[in-house]
Order: C-alpha cells, then sequence, then structure tokens
C-alpha cells in the first residue's frame, strides 16, 4: 500500500469504446500518484488481447465469469496498491482535475469516507445526472439529487449525501471497516448498499462541486422510455430491478418498513411497471421483471429468518410495556412504603428490584452494596443506584435509622442462617421506616450462576420464621416454572420463556387472594418506625 496513491478501478464488459474513452480520461489527469486498474468482467473479446497497446500502464484483471459491478469492483480492489479506491462506470469520464480534487477533500477530512464529483449528463450540455443519490427506506424508491437539471451553480459547495453512483473515491479504512461490495446484488443497488453501509460505519459522504465528470444517458441497450425511467434497459436489468429493490429494502429497511413495502408499496409497482412494460410489447421483458420479483421474495424470506427477526423487533417494541407489567406485579414494589425517598439495596446483585422500584415512586437517594464486582460494574454502567459499596453485606456500617427503606431481595437464603438472621437484626437497625425481604420458599440447590459463587444456597427460610418477629408475609411465584428445575431452565425456545414469565406475573393477583397459590417464593415486610432503635 503507497501512500497517497489513488487506485481507480474500472470494471467492464463488452463495452470496447466506452472503456476506450474513460482510460484515456484518466490518463489525461493532473494527478500524478494514480493506478489504473481494469477489470474484465468476461468480455467475448478479452480486454486484456487489445487495451495495453495503446494504455500500457493500465492493470488488468480477467475473470472467467461475469462477476457483476460488486463482485468485479471487490476483484479489482484486492489488486489495487492504493490506500484511496477511485470506482468510476466504463462509459463515464473524468475531468483532467477530478482525482485531485476528489483526493484533496477525501484526505482533508477524517471524518469522511467516500466522496462523488459533480456528474453531467454526456450527451447534454451543462444537464447534470446527479449529485448523490438517496432511497427512500419505506417505498424503496431511488432519487438522483440534481438529475436533469440545469447547471447554474445551485450544487456550487460541499454537500453531504446518502450514497453514490458512477463514480465515487473511497478510503481503503472504509472496506476496511465494512467490508467489499455485497455480491447478493450483482448490479443494480450494490452501490447505494455500500453507501448506506458506511453511513452507518460512521463515514460521512460528500459531494465535491469542483471535481467534475460525464456519464452516458442513454445506453446501447435503450428499450423504451417508458421504462428506461424506472431503470430497466435489458431482460437482464428488468430482473436485477425487481430482485435488488427487494433485497435492498430487506437488509437495510427497518422492518415494520419493509412489511408496509411488501405487502402495500411493492404489489402497486408490480402493477404499474407490469402495465408500462406491457405498453412496450417486450413481454420477455415483463417475464424477467416477474421472476426478479419472485426470486427477490424468496431471497427476503430466507435472509436472517424472517419470523425471528419479526419476533425480536416485537420483544424490543414490547419493553416498556413489559416493565410497565413487572412493575406492577413485583411483591417489592407492590408492599413498599411508597413515601420513601432513601432506600438501602443489600446484596443488589443486577439490580432489577431497585430498577423497578424508580419506575414505580420517587427515589432521591439509592445505595448498593453488593460482594461481587461484575455486579457492581454492570450496575455502575447502568447507573440503577446513586451510589455504590463492594464490601460483604454482613459488615454493613450505617447510622441507626439512616435509610427509610431497606431491602435484600433473594439474598439471606445465600448465606448461613446465623449470619442471615444477623444480617436482618442490622436492616432493622439502618431502616427508619420499613425493612423487607425476600426468599425462597425453603432450601433447594441453587447453582452458582454468572460465574458468582456466592450464588450457592446454604440456607432455606419459611414465613413462619418471619411472623413470629412481627413480619407480615405473603408467598409468590410457581416453582414448576420458576425453579431450579423448573420450565423457564429446561426449555431452550427463548420466546416460550418469555411467556412462562408472563403467564407468572399474571398469576400476581392470585397470590395475594389466595395465600397458598405461591410456592416458590415468599416476601417479608415490617414497620420499623416503632422499634427499639429509636
Amino acid at each position: 500500500m503507497r501512500k497517497n496513491l489513488v487506485s481507480a478501478i474500472v470494471v467492464t464488459r463488452n463495452r470496447k469504446q466506452d472503456l476506450i474513452r474513460c482510460i484515456g480520461s484518466l490518463s489525461h489527469s493532473e494527478y500524478n500518484q494514480l493506478e489504473m486498474i481494469v477489470v474484465d468482467n468476461a468480455s467475448f473479446a478479452p480486454v486484456s488481447t487489445w487495451l495495453n497497446r495503446q494504455y500500457p500502464r493500465v492493470k488488468v484483471i480477467t475473470s472467467n465469469k461475469n462477476l457483476g459491478a460488486a463482485g468485479g469492483r471487490n476483484l479489482g480492489f484486492k489488486f489495487a496498491k492504493g490506500e484511496t479506491f477511485l470506482f468510476m462506470d466504463d462509459d463515464s469520464l473524468a475531468d483532467r482535475t477530478m482525482v485531485g480534487e476528489l483526493a484533496k477533500i477525501l484526505k482533508g477530512r477524517k471524518d469522511v469516507g467516500i466522496v462523488q464529483p459533480k456528474i453531467y449528463d454526456m450527451e447534454r450540455k451543462n444537464v447534470l445526472q446527479g449529485i448523490g443519490c438517496d432511497i427512500n427506506l419505506l417505498t424503496g424508491r431511488v432519487s438522483a439529487v440534481g438529475i436533469r437539471e440545469k447547471d447554474l451553480g445551485q450544487y456550487d459547495r460541499l454537500i453531504e449525501i446518502s450514497g453514490v453512483g458512477c463514480i465515487w473515491m473511497v478510503e481503503r479504512k472504509v472496506i476496511e471497516k465494512i467490508g467489499g461490495y455485497d455480491e447478493d446484488y450483482f448490479i443494480p443497488y450494490e452501490d447505494l448498499d455500500f453507501s448506506f453501509r458506511a453511513r452507518m460505519a460512521g463515514f460521512k459522504i460528500l459531494f465535491v462541486p469542483t471535481a467534475r465528470a460525464w456519464h452516458k444517458g442513454i445506453k446501447s441497450t435503450f428499450i423504451s422510455p417508458l421504462i428506461d425511467y424506472i431503470g430497466i434497459r435489458n431482460k437482464e436489468r428488468a430482473y436485477r430491478v425487481s430482485r435488488n429493490k427487494i433485497i435492498f429494502m430487506r437488509k437495510n429497511a427497518p422492518l415494520l418498513n419493509f412489511l408496509i413495502f411488501i405487502f402495500v408499496i411493492n404489489p402497486i409497482y408490480l402493477l404499474v411497471h407490469s402495465i408500462l412494460i406491457s405498453l412496450t410489447g417486450r413481454f420477455d421483458v415483463l417475464v424477467k421483471y416477474w421472476l426478479g420479483f419472485i426470486s427477490g421474495i424468496w431471497y427476503a424470506v430466507k435472509y436472517e429468518n424472517l419470523i425471528l427477526k419479526l419476533y425480536n423487533d416485537i420483544d424490543k417494541q414490547l419493553i416498556g410495556f413489559k416493565y410497565h407489567l413487572m412493575v406492577w406485579t413485583d411483591p417489592i414494589c407492590w408492599v413498599i412504603d411508597k413515601s420513601a425517598k432513601n432506600i438501602l439495596d443489600v446484596g443488589s446483585g443486577l439490580g432489577i428490584p431497585m430498577e423497578l422500584i424508580r419506575r414505580r415512586m420517587k427515589v432521591q437517594y439509592a445505595v448498593g452494596i453488593d460482594k461481587f464486582r461484575p455486579y457492581i460494574d454492570y450496575l455502575k454502567s447502568k447507573k440503577v443506584h446513586d451510589k455504590y459499596i463492594l464490601g460483604d453485606v454482613r459488615k454493613m456500617r450505617f447510622r441507626a435509622k439512616s435509610f427509610d427503606v431497606v431491602f435484600a431481595s433473594d439474598l439471606i437464603e445465600h448465606l448461613p442462617k446465623k449470619d442471615s438472621w444477623k444480617l436482618i437484626e442490622n436492616m432493622e437497625r439502618i431502616a427508619k421506616r420499613q425493612v423487607i425481604v425476600t426468599t425462597s420458599l425453603g432450601y433447594f440447590f441453587h447453582p452458582a450462576v454468572d460465574g458468582n459463587p456466592l450464588q450457592l444456597h446454604k440456607s432455606g427460610f419459611h414465613p413462619q420464621e418471619f411472623e413470629i418477629k412481627g413480619y407480615k408475609t405473603f408467598k409468590y411465584g410457581r416453582k414448576e416454572i420458576l425453579g431450579t428445575n423448573g420450565w423457564v431452565h429446561t426449555i431452550n425456545f427463548d420466546s416460550l420463556k418469555k411467556l412462562l414469565f408472563l403467564v407468572n406475573s399474571l398469576f400476581f393477583p392470585l397470590f395475594i387472594i389466595f395465600p397458598n397459590f405461591g410456592n416458590y417464593c415468599f416476601i417479608a415486610y415490617k414497620n420499623t418506625e416503632n422499634n427499639k432503635y429509636n
């Protein structure tokens, strides 16, 4: 790789005269550090047999099959030595200063990864073919900015654009980060997909008005103006336009947009385009168009499991609802003193109870204490509490009545029973208004999850042990669902697990109404305003 070297890559197939003019324009470039590479996509008359006689500096890479625009460009940059790539269609021409103007902007802006020149129509004087392009992620409609406009200086400034076409320059680092051109497209839409991925990776795309180029307007394969407007110039193009629009939308549009596109927008395209193609009398083109549609639909169904993606997207959209449900069915949220302003979370773990409490009520100050550092680091990243203490909960040193509420969720069963009761006594000393404890119903084995040996169960409790100490209790949860050997731990189907958690949450009113319905855990809570520490 050579610094400041630009590798110009031109992919061609059976366009001898166009290619000669294209390479001729590059050979007259004022930018002297320019490497020229031609990728021959299996032309009938191999480019290697004639081009080097006229342009010996050009490196010709010959493919034994047609790789399309995407595959041809990918093959080309494998042989390129530059740190910057210039991609040009073979029927385009570059101004003498174009390469230098593009390179100047690309090297001067660290946030920019791709640049495009001002492209004129080769057959119409001073008429633009475009300064960039964009695609609507709902309709799939591609629009070229400035197309068919007279150049009156209206775009004579650097403009950030969404996508490129025909001619563009790319930093090597962009391709190293996002990969090459997606060969699923072949052609077209491969350039838009590349642009989209580059922007998603954080690279800006700029139009450079001082860089000029020209592109052929009417192709040799032109059929009719009726369908040229929608990009159809031959049978193969009809197939790929129909197919690739669906593929692009499937890969890049939000799922809801894609579903609207495929069930509402695309049927309209099918109807209108079929009518337009039929009016040309080219039913062979119409057949190819419909075959492309079928191929695109099949690709979309297979791509990344559409049903699974739909489920995941819906699941994400329901996060707010699920939290809302958890808040109103969580036992701690149910019994906690709603006027509490400061709270101590003893054995905070992953912080779910505290997160739910803060969604249910306004808390001014919360402290979390836990002995397992990964949990503390995780909680700090989420900012669930206001302060964190890494340490043994049995050695807490807080002033008497320093927190309105002190709670321990699923903690005491992980300590020897004697230590648990001492901890609870200390919690009663610290709590000004209320102590809350949740724990498993009796002893049962629990593995060291999350790589945390403190998760092993060392003791078991029953509601009566708390009730004789003045606590109110109720049981909740079904061990058939939530227990160590319960369904949520033995079923590998994620959506079914979530459904089971939902069912358990919906059982919550029954846990309150029927004291013996719960058989997995219990909650004990006590008012401490009148205890001996006052």
